[in-house]
């Protein structure tokens, strides 16, 4: 399994804006405490939501390549065929084959969401309530790059209520805030 430090360095090498690097922090502070609570493995789920959209910022508009080319870097590097998986799923509903590969499609909504929602805060990502972010959610015009249906459809989905899965995102936002500038 590749370390962390490894793959910070392999984002910061393929992304192009750093902004980009944050939102894959972002995701994967949400995976990790996602795979906390579902007692999954956390390096695992980390890594794919680190890895998801490692491309971003070279397919861009183009969805039938996007995390396709990711797919081929992380396979070069040697990363594990699952946390691969996940990387794809997130942007081609048949590779969602797992609990990990569903969950990332989510992950990656909400991290977007909470991101937005922290940047409006004086306190950032520091003490934000589920209950401010689902008012957040419900504003069409607030982040309104976020698809919401990745949001909402998250019990469905992967079995966690709709507010708790934002208190585990928010939770996983929080581990990662002073990393990515969202600490006071």
């Amino acid at each position: 399994m590749m370390d962390r430090d490894t793959a910070v360095e392999l984002c910061r090498e393929k992304c192009l804006k750093d902004t980009t690097v944050r939102h894959l922090i972002s995701v994967e502070g949400v995976m990790r405490g996602l795979a906390r609570r579902f007692e999954q493995d956390e390096e695992l789920w980390g890594l794919t939501g680190l890895f998801h959209d490692l491309d971003q910022d070279h397919t861009g508009d183009d969805a039938g390549n996007h995390a396709r080319l990711a797919a081929e870097w992380l396979r070069e590097a040697g990363v594990d065929e699952r946390v691969v998986n996940g990387v794809l799923a997130h942007a081609h509903e048949q590779f969602r084959t797992d609990l990990m590969s569903k969950a990332v499609v989510h992950a990656d909504a909400v991290a977007g969401l909470l991101v937005a929602a922290a940047l409006v805060r004086p306190e950032n990502a520091v003490g934000m309530k589920v209950s401010s972010v689902k008012k957040k959610l419900k504003e069409k015009a607030f982040a309104p790059g976020v698809n919401r249906d990745e949001v909402t459809s998250v019990e469905g989905s992967i079995g966690l209520p709709l507010d708790e899965f934002l208190a585990v995102g928010i939770e996983g936002l929080q581990s990662v805030a002073s990393e990515i500038g969202l600490a006071p």
